[in-house]
């Protein structure tokens, strides 16, 4: 009856955001070392696939689906994980066609790095006035940088770094050839310009900060939210979100406070090089009772922290002392998310349905809140240990979901996180 319930609420969800063709990569920054899978959804797909086939072309690769021959009364999405294997370094066009027919219905580029570069690119995406390649082969000889057909000012030359600057580009992702005898090297596709609107999942990724709200709550509290941010890197990094995090130098500590705009949370975007060495804390703290209590931390959630696929929060009280709030999030728009509640094996809420609202300060993404649970579900108040089961139905092997339980004292307004582990 479980899995009836599931299935039927799956059924009688709108797609929403699932209404246009998805296509994604696993990992999203592949190199020439690692395979990749790609991971394709088409929504009302006739009566579903069978199966796919795989072809290379130079630059274009060819994901033909195999429709189902089997007649149904309701067309049905088309989901499948396509194994593209260990691909050498370079920029691909990669097209999913309906059987062998030449039209596209879903496109996406696809960029594979050097495993084993003759250099290191750092920065790898704009933002710093100068770019240091760094390698292990004598580049002191060195006559020239490009960048794709572009040339590069060189700043300073040494044995084994050339410091250059970059040259105007148009979006996309280049090579970088350094001019040496008796050969250049390359380092193919190691360099990327994202467009205006749009972030390359292959060299940037989301930060989502869960809670970014300062301002007056229940019982007389005062809430400030304070993000603090260490760049380990040697080079500046400028995020290019919603000014959370601000250009921020090398070996640079900075922190932000929140405003009363973002009550929902926010993402921010980081590239994959920058963000490797960037720490980031973020604390929620109850002003009006400052000298008891100095906050909550609140998880900082990477791309690589979000879920594609279901989830549990475990060790959720039921007891009226607490206030207890369900936050949730998808990252790749507004969608439904099917959520049950447990009582040790007992299920005291059967799957139910949670519209997750878009939201601008996550930048695409969308949000849901039950601010009261017990409230909102009287059968919860009183149960112990509970565990929230969340099913954010995805079908585009994407990680985009995530969510978590604070837990608030009615008494001290003391707030604990539970979040999945």
């Amino acid at each position: 009856m479980k899995k009836l319930a599931l299935l039927l609420l799956v059924l009688t969800t709108p797609l929403f955001a699932q209404q246009v063709s998805v296509l994604r990569f696993d990992p999203p920054d592949p190199t020439s070392e690692t395979g990749v899978h790609a991971h394709v959804h088409i929504p009302n797909f006739g009566c579903g696939i069978t199966g796919a086939t795989v072809t290379r072309s130079g630059s274009i690769i060819g994901i033909a689906l195999q429709p189902s021959v089997v007649l149904c009364l309701v067309p049905s999405p088309a989901d499948i994980t396509v194994d593209l294997g260990v691909l050498p370094a370079g920029v691909y066009d990669v097209v999913v066609s309906p059987g062998q027919l030449l039209s596209a219905i879903a496109e996406a580029e696809l960029d594979v790095r050097d495993g084993n570069p003759p250099f290191t690119v750092s920065p790898d995406t704009p933002g710093s006035a100068t770019i240091d390649l760094v390698g292990n082969a004598n580049l002191r000889g060195t006559t020239g940088v490009h960048f794709g057909t572009s040339a590069a000012e060189v700043v300073s030359v040494t044995a084994n770094e050339v410091r250059v600057k970059v040259p105007v580009l148009e979006p996309g992702t280049y090579d970088v050839i350094v001019d040496t005898l008796p050969n250049p090297l390359r380092a193919t596709a190691a360099y990327h310009v994202p467009k205006a609107d749009t972030r390359n999942p292959a060299f940037y990724e989301r930060v989502l900060f869960p809670v970014f709200w300062s301002g007056s709550g229940a019982f007389g509290s005062v809430w400030r939210t304070q993000v603090t941010i260490h760049n380990g890197n040697d080079f500046l990094i400028t995020p290019p979100g919603l000014g959370i995090l601000l250009p921020l130098g090398p070996t640079v500590t900075a922190i932000a406070t929140a405003d009363d705009t973002r009550p929902n949370g926010a993402v921010e975007i980081l590239s994959r090089q920058a963000n490797a060495r960037v720490d980031i804390g973020l604390n929620v703290r109850d002003l009006s009772r400052d000298a008891q209590d100095l906050g909550t931390e609140i998880p900082v959630v990477r791309e690589s922290q979000l879920y594609a696929r279901p989830f549990s929060i475990a060790s959720v009280p039921g007891d009226s002392r607490y206030r207890v709030t369900l936050r949730l999030y998808n990252l790749d728009g507004p969608t439904r998310f099917g959520i049950r509640v447990l009582s040790g094996s007992t299920e005291v809420l059967p799957f139910t349905a949670i519209v997750l609202n878009a939201d601008a300060s996550l930048q695409g993404g969308s949000f849901a809140v039950i601010n009261d649970l017990a409230a909102t579900y009287p059968q919860l108040a009183g149960k112990s240990s509970l565990r929230i089961e969340i099913d954010p139905l995805i079908k585009s092997g994407a990680r985009a979901a995530w969510g978590f339980v604070s837990v608030t004292n009615n008494e001290t307004q003391h707030v604990t996180v539970i979040s999945p582990q």
